[in-house]
């Protein structure tokens, strides 16, 4: 995977927690240099961390009810021409004003430094504004250059928000939505991935808010996408023998949030699947939090399950002119053990546990014959 830097620059505002306003907010004029070995670290250590454990990624674009504040509709500007040093400073000088003037409005939220960088990953384009604390593996000089950047801490990177910017342009390309497109059609049109207004970290929700975004996500595809994700993830042949039980502890878990009106957590996904692992459990809790996700499959930190989904995903359903038929996924087996045994040689469905009443019908029925 190349990954190519091109700006990069360190902003800072002061706010301590339940203060109510934000001071000595400092806008840098000059960029980073790209060949000092810690400004690349930190680039490319801060956007590695985005999707991993401790900072699970939503996704979404900008939002556009009024309430955004200023900085999609600049960005947009931007983004319509080359984005050159100095248009990237003024982008820079726009998202920590923004940023220190919403932290005013949570009582919790801190201040710190603001990272802004643009860089590509596999000629991909990205825009990336992060908050970083002078701890946790990060060292600044008084002009806020790195001086030092060993393994940064995972949990002093937890607010954070990229652009996909080649996204964005290809979504600014297409003609607008509709009130008649559905759910999946807006999911299609996604370019953002953050954190701050996942689960368990409300208080630094501001920092999503100040830059615009909103979960763009439908349920129904998140719905959909988990279950497929598992199957996939669960394909290798280390994992095919757990691949049937994995997803059906998903579908459980999925179903019984459903019915107590609940949304589903990414966390408490990935420990319904690898529920009835013995060995190797940790290290496949991280893996598969990271592949349900990445920028593919896009798994956000929490959603609303699509009731019709998950039925259409649980269920196999058939029928001819003269039946028909309906059962749960997880009924179907090739074992005598499975509830529906598919023979694979001749292509046959034979139903056990047939329940004493439907056996009283059919040997009535062959009676009368």
């Amino acid at each position: 995977m190349s990954f190519e830097l091109k700006y990069a620059i360190i902003h800072s505002f002061t706010k301590e927690s339940k203060q109510s306003y934000a001071t000595n907010i400092v806008k840098k004029t000059a960029l980073l240099k790209n060949e000092l070995p810690a400004v690349m670290s930190l680039v490319q250590g801060v956007s590695a961390l985005l999707g991993k454990p401790g900072n699970i990624l939503s996704y979404g674009q900008f939002s556009n009810d009024m309430r955004q504040g200023k900085f999609p509709a600049e960005f947009d500007c931007y983004s319509s021409k080359p984005l050159d040093a100095a248009a990237f400073i003024s982008m820079s000088h726009l998202a920590v004003d923004e940023l220190a003037a919403a932290s005013e409005s949570e009582s919790f939220s801190t201040g710190g430094h603001i990272l802004v960088s643009y860089y590509l990953i596999d000629n991909k384009k990205f825009i990336l504004v992060a908050m970083i604390k002078q701890r946790g593996g990060v060292s600044l000089d008084k002009d806020y250059v790195p001086i030092a950047v060993t393994e940064i801490d995972l949990s002093k990177v937890h607010q954070a928000a990229r652009i996909n910017l080649s996204r964005y342009v290809e979504v600014a390309a297409q003609p607008g939505l509709s009130n008649d497109d559905d759910e999946d059609v807006v999911e299609e049109r996604t370019y953002l991935s953050f954190v701050g207004q996942g689960t368990h970290n409300l208080a630094s929700g501001y920092f999503v808010k100040a830059l615009g975004c909103t979960k763009g996500i439908s349920s129904s595809r998140a719905t959909g996408n988990v279950i497929s994700a598992v199957r996939t993830f669960f394909s290798s042949a280390e994992l095919k023998p757990h691949r049937s039980a994995a997803c059906n502890g998903v579908i459980a878990y999925l179903k019984k949030k459903l019915d107590a009106k609940e949304n589903a957590v990414l966390n408490d996904l990935v420990y319904a699947a690898i529920a009835t692992l013995t060995e190797g459990q940790s290290a496949i809790i991280d893996q598969l939090k990271e592949f349900l996700n990445d920028e593919r499959t896009k798994i956000p930190a929490e959603f609303a399950i699509h009731a019709p989904t998950l039925r259409k995903k649980t269920m196999i359903k058939g029928e001819t002119a003269n039946w028909t038929m309906q059962f749960e996924q997880g009924m179907l087996g090739l074992t005598a053990n499975a509830a529906i045994i598919y023979n694979e040689d001749k292509k046959t469905l034979t139903f056990t546990n047939l329940g004493e009443k439907l056996i009283s019908d059919i040997e009535s029925e062959l009676k009368q014959r």
